[in-house]
């Protein structure tokens, strides 16, 4: 497990770090994502588990080969480059945790 971090101090209290920020993401033209589309291209993986019942991105997630593609807060990104090298190569971690940790999720099971 690894703790969190973050200070939740971008936009809305959110972490400002996410997959959606990442190179490797890919989603749809418009949303909602009513097709499913969003998949990461690093992995090879869906990430539709991050979609709503409305086909919205919910929660903020990303892996240890995160790189950003102009969009993640400052601060966020320097937080997570000083717990980028403890992170699982395949293991997509998520915030919010409720004890203390980052959520989990192994690419292999996605």
């Amino acid at each position: 497990m690894i703790r969190d971090p973050f200070s939740y101090s971008a936009r809305w209290d959110s972490i400002g770090l996410d997959c959606a920020f990442c190179k490797f993401f890919s989603g749809p033209e418009k949303w909602p994502d009513s097709n499913q589309e969003v998949f990461c291209d690093r992995h090879k993986v869906s990430l539709k588990f991050r979609l709503s019942k409305k086909n919205y991105l919910d929660g903020e997630w990303f892996c240890k080969q995160f790189e950003d593609a102009g969009r993640a807060s400052p601060k966020a990104a320097h937080e997570f480059e000083a717990i980028r090298k403890d992170l699982d190569d395949s293991t997509i971690y998520g915030g919010y945790g409720a004890d203390g940790n980052l959520k989990e999720i192994q690419t292999k099971d996605l």
